[in-house]
C-alpha cells in the first residue's frame, strides 16, 4: 500500500515537472523546418520584428585552434532553435573600415581610418508583427534561459551576475535588413484590420504584393443601406453615416466587377474582374488584380481601362477628359439604372496590407 502511495507521488511530481517545461516553451509556429546542416539565412521577408540571439566573431588566426568556425557554430545554434519550434536564420556583415584626413600636434595632414563596422555573423530568430507579441515575448524568455550544446560543449562561456546563461543578452529588435520606413509599411493599423474583418472580397485576402486602386468613396454614396461597420469601428470614434454608405456603395461595385461579365462591362469586351475592398479610417476603396510586381504588363491596361478619356461633350461636342464609369442597367428601356458608378480618373498601384 505505502509503495502505491510512494508510486502515486512520484507519478504526481514527474507530471508537475513536465507541465512546467512545457509551460515555459514558446507557442511553436506550424512546420518549422529543421535540417541539419542546411543554411537558413536572413532576408526582407522575415520579421519585421525578431529576437536577436547571440552574435559570434571569427577567432584570430594566431589564436585558433580546432573546433567550429563562427560560421558553423552559428549555423548549429539555429539548428538546435528550429528543432524546438523557432524559425531562426543567419545573418552576416561584414567589416566596414572608414579613412578620414585629419591634423597632428604639429598640423601636419596625415591618414588615418576606424573599422565603423566589424565582421562577424548573427544568429537572429523569430517573425513577429510587434515588440509587445505575445509568441514573441515568450520565445525571448525562453531563449534567454537556453544553453544550447553548440556553447555548452564546444564554445568557450564565462557565466557573469549579468549574464547567468550564455544567451541571456538576447533582445528584440527590428529586421537589420529592413528601413524604419519598410518596417512601417508592414506594420497593420488594428483600426484597418477591425473594419476589413469578415468582409467580402477583402483586399486582405489578396494573395498579391499589389493591387490597382481604380475608385475611392468618401461618403455621398447613393446607396440608401448603411452597415454599422464604422460607427462600431472604435468608441473613440465618431464617424459619419455617409461613411458606411461608402463602404457599403465600395463593397456592391466590387461585386459587380466581379460580375461584370453579365452587366457588359466593359463594352465590347465583357468580362468578369478581379476586385478587392478596402476600409480605412476615413474612405473605402475598390482595387482591381492581384500582381506580385509593379512591371506587371496587366497593371498598364488596367490603368488605360478604368482611367480618364478624352471624349466629347454631348451638348458642345468639344472633347475633354472624362472618368470612367459602370453603369447597370435598369430592367426595362427606358427604366432609370439600378446602379451607377465613377471611377478614379488616374489609378493608382498600392501595395497589398497584410493582416496580422
Amino acid at each position: 500500500m505505502r509503495t502505491m502511495q510512494l508510486l502515486k507521488q512520484c507519478l504526481i511530481i514527474t507530471i508537475a515537472l513536465t507541465v512546467c517545461a512545457t509551460s515555459f516553451l514558446p507557442v511553436a509556429e506550424a512546420r518549422i523546418e529543421a535540417v541539419k546542416g542546411k543554411k537558413y539565412k536572413l532576408t526582407k521577408r522575415h520579421g519585421p520584428w525578431m529576437i536577436m540571439v547571440a552574435g559570434l566573431s571569427e577567432i584570430p588566426e594566431s589564436r585558433r585552434s580546432k573546433g567550429l568556425s563562427a560560421q558553423e557554430a552559428a549555423d548549429e545554434m539555429v539548428y538546435e532553435l528550429r528543432k524546438r519550434g523557432i524559425p531562426a536564420y543567419t545573418f552576416s556583415q561584414e567589416s566596414v573600415i572608414q579613412r578620414f584626413n585629419t591634423l597632428d600636434r604639429l598640423g601636419r595632414e596625415e591618414r588615418r581610418s576606424y573599422a565603423a563596422q566589424r565582421a562577424g555573423i548573427s544568429v537572429i530568430a523569430g517573425n513577429y508583427p510587434d515588440s509587445e507579441d505575445e509568441v514573441a515575448q515568450k520565445t525571448l524568455q525562453f531563449i534567454k534561459h537556453f544553453k544550447p550544446k553548440v556553447i555548452t560543449e564546444n564554445g568557450v562561456y564565462k557565466q557573469t551576475p549579468g549574464q547567468p546563461g550564455p544567451l541571456s543578452g538576447a533582445f528584440l529588435t527590428i529586421n537589420p535588413l529592413l528601413s524604419p520606413q519598410e518596417v512601417a509599411k508592414r506594420k497593420q493599423d488594428p483600426l484597418i484590420a477591425k473594419l476589413n474583418s469578415g468582409v467580402e472580397y477583402s483586399l486582405l485576402n489578396n494573395k498579391g504584393k499589389f493591387s490597382l486602386v481604380v475608385a475611392s468613396f468618401y461618403g455621398n454614396s447613393v446607396t440608401e443601406t448603411a452597415t454599422s461597420r464604422f460607427a462600431n469601428a472604435s468608441e473613440s470614434e465618431t464617424v459619419s453615416n455617409s461613411l458606411d454608405k461608402a463602404a457599403q456603395n465600395a463593397w456592391l461595385l466590387t461585386k459587380a466587377l466581379r460580375e461584370a461579365k453579365k452587366h457588359g462591362f466593359p463594352a465590347g469586351n465583357a468580362t468578369d474582374i478581379d476586385a478587392y475592398v478596402l476600409h480605412e479610417k476615413y474612405r473605402s476603396i475598390v482595387t482591381v488584380g492581384s500582381f506580385d510586381s509593379p512591371q506587371d504588363p496587366r497593371i498598364e491596361a488596367y490603368a488605360k481601362l478604368f482611367g480618364s478619356k478624352m471624349r466629347p461633350h454631348p451638348e458642345t461636342g468639344v472633347e475633354a477628359m472624362t472618368s470612367e464609369y459602370f453603369i447597370i442597367p435598369g430592367a426595362s428601356a427606358g427604366a432609370p439604372p439600378l446602379a451607377s458608378w465613377v471611377f478614379d480618373p488616374r489609378p493608382n498601384l498600392m501595395q497589398v496590407p497584410r493582416a496580422k
